[in-house]
């Protein structure tokens, strides 16, 4: 953990300010699970001789990062970059003085770097089970949706279960991530992305290409 948090440190050389290149269609970027932001903690500050409190890692589709580190006198220090990606390998800070090189692995919810554990960070309130108030579009429509029901479970993984007006029903899992205000699915036999906005008990899920518009209501899932 110490070599890590030198490493980071070092990525403040030569930082410098840039305009943010433009984000990737993120069913053409490589490496989906990557992009959100990932925190570790640290767990024992008062054994652990390393001088942090907590590290997130912000990695977004067009390459840029931010860094914070939160010291153990509560000052914050932060710095961002470019990053790269090659087979098993991340850049941090590809344009500075000092870019450091780090072995990582991802999956839909922990990033290893150099054998340091991050968490992926679920937005609040996110995370539940949510149903369908109201499902409208010419999308929705064709196929006869009328209600649905949706899990989010705070390791990035989902299901779905779609109800028709004649009685059918459809079910889905698979993984989920998120950029800005995008949703991204990802189950087996296709993706889908949609807008969303979000408060404690309501989530609505729209798209303008496909014209859809769901509402959700937080409600409570029974187990069988």
């Amino acid at each position: 953990m110490k070599s890590f948090i030198m490493l980071l440190s070092s990525l403040t050389l030569g930082a410098s300010a840039f305009d943010s290149p433009k984000k990737y269609d993120m069913f053409l970027f490589d490496n989906p699970f990557l992009i959100g932001q990932w925190h570790v903690i640290n767990p024992s500050p008062e054994t652990i001789p390393e001088d942090f409190l907590a590290i997130t890692l912000q990695l977004e589709s067009n390459y840029q990062f931010e860094i914070q580190i939160k010291r153990k006198d509560r000052t914050v220090h932060s710095w961002s970059g470019e990053y790269s990606v090659d087979g098993a390998k991340m850049v941090l800070g590809v344009e500075s003085k000092s870019p450091q090189i780090y072995e990582y692995s991802v999956n839909a919810n922990q990033l290893s770097l150099n054998g340091v554990a991050f968490s992926k960070t679920v937005p609040e309130h996110l995370s539940g089970y949510w149903r369908s108030t109201e499902v409208r579009g010419t999308d929705v429509k064709s196929s006869l949706v009328s209600d649905i029901d949706l899990v989010l479970y705070p390791n990035f993984y989902f299901s779905i279960q779609s109800f028709t007006t004649k009685g059918g029903n459809k079910y889905r899992d698979g993984i989920y991530y998120i950029e800005d205000n995008y949703i991204y699915f990802i189950y087996n036999d296709g993706e889908q992305a949609s807008q969303y906005a979000l408060n404690s008990h309501q989530l609505v899920l729209s798209s303008q290409d496909e014209d859809m518009y769901i509402a959700f209501q937080r409600s409570t899932l029974i187990q069988p």
